[in-house]
């Protein structure tokens, strides 16, 4: 079914509904994002029918667990020293998401890693206490509701209705064909939903996300000055999405991200290498260039969107989750694009390898939209890299 006709069905009694005002209905156009769209069923959510319950309020993006208000002032180490790491910390790399020399982004999940009930994303500022590299100054920059026994302030939770989503929240800040976001000072509530059941399967809260960008993005190895590498030359290193990171056989190298115009068939390419990690003048500083990005095939790539470094298949090795977005054509606003995933997962001898089936499929589930639709997807499959 059309999405404004799924949207269009959201009339409920106002018994159900907590602490709003009459729902009159509203048309509402909102902002849409490109390249979200996983299938042609496009009427792209131009207008959006929904309830007009109150104003969004702060208190709307604070969520309780174990009798705990998280919000944007949330102090994470306050909530480890209540509640310790939780089971599985350590074989996810302790929760290693993204990082670089001077910080790490990492997950701390509750109540385990396998089956969590929520999960906190943290920025912490590395530090070296002795010869060990630890977390120091840390904060919240988003939690993620993973089960449907914990509820929104507006009484939303995971298995809910699109319908639901409208009659508590009104009308969304921005449309897509999986998620509705809405948005107050800073603060984001990302509301996902499963297009084939139409119901809520996350639900995101986004406190510090701007902050936490920016601090890893100007801390990033690749300073805007730096000059290119030359055995780089022939590519375009993506700053943003190109880290220090310590990997399972390697130590710690730098992981680059880099575009390349290929003169053969004039499409723009994603390339991935591991570097040395060192300013010294070294013979070669390349020490492995990773396989086909399975985003190549027959894509133009317009940007790389996300890296993140993470076991998917618990074999205590480090695969990479990349997202790119490709090119799909170009409109009167600019180019319209959507994303396109691929893993790389480590084996035995630390190199990487890819699996052109499990991307595929990855790819045509829509499960490419974020880093975490990706995790989770493959977290799923049974997967045995020798």
């Amino acid at each position: 079914m059309m999405l404004v006709m799924i949207l269009a069905l959201t009339a409920c009694s106002s018994s159900s509904i907590h602490d709003y005002n009459s729902a009159e209905t509203a048309t509402a156009k909102v902002k849409q994002e490109d390249g979200y769209y996983p299938d042609k069923k496009a009427d792209k959510a131009k207008n959006v029918v929904s309830a007009d319950p109150k104003l969004l309020q702060d208190d709307d993006f604070e969520v309780s667990y174990r009798s705990h208000k998280i919000d944007k002032n949330t102090d994470i180490k306050e909530l480890i020293h209540k509640w310790g790491y939780s089971e599985g910390f350590e074989a996810n790399n302790r929760g290693y998401n993204s990082g670089n020399g001077t910080y790490r982004r990492w997950s701390l999940s509750y109540p385990n890693y396998e089956e969590p009930e929520i999960r906190f994303v943290v920025l912490s500022k590395i530090e070296l206490e002795g010869e060990e590299l630890v977390d120091g100054e840390s904060y919240l920059v988003a939690v993620s509701l993973e089960n449907p026994k914990f509820k929104t302030k507006r009484g939303l939770k995971i298995g809910d209705t699109l319908g639901k989503v409208l009659q508590l929240y009104g009308k969304p800040s921005i449309v897509t064909n999986g998620s509705l976001l809405y948005s107050k000072n800073g603060l984001h509530l990302r509301i996902q939903w499963d297009t084939e059941t139409e119901k809520v399967n996350n639900i995101f809260i986004e406190y510090n996300m701007e902050k936490s960008i920016e601090q890893q993005r100007s801390a990033d190895y690749v300073e805007e000055d730096a000059q290119p590498d030359p055995d780089l030359e022939p590519y375009t290193i993506q700053r943003e999405q190109s880290f220090t990171t310590i990997l399972n056989g390697w130590g710690e190298v730098k992981f680059i991200s880099t575009l390349k115009d290929e003169d053969t068939n004039d499409l723009i390419q994603a390339k991935f290498f591991l570097e040395v990690n060192s300013d010294k003048n070294v013979e070669n500083k390349i020490l492995y260039e990773f396989p086909e990005f399975y985003g190549n095939n027959g894509k133009m790539i317009d940007r790389i969107k996300a890296v993140s470094f993470k076991d998917l298949n618990q074999d205590g090795r480090t695969d990479i989750v990349i997202i790119a977005d490709y090119i799909t054509g170009v409109n009167a606003h600019g180019i319209e694009t959507l994303p396109v995933a691929g893993v790389y997962f480590q084996k035995k001898d630390n190199t990487y390898t890819t699996l052109p089936e499990l991307d595929k499929s990855i790819n045509q589930t829509g499960h490419n939209r974020t880093l975490q639709n990706v995790i989770q997807y493959v977290s799923k499959q049974r997967i045995n890299v020798q």
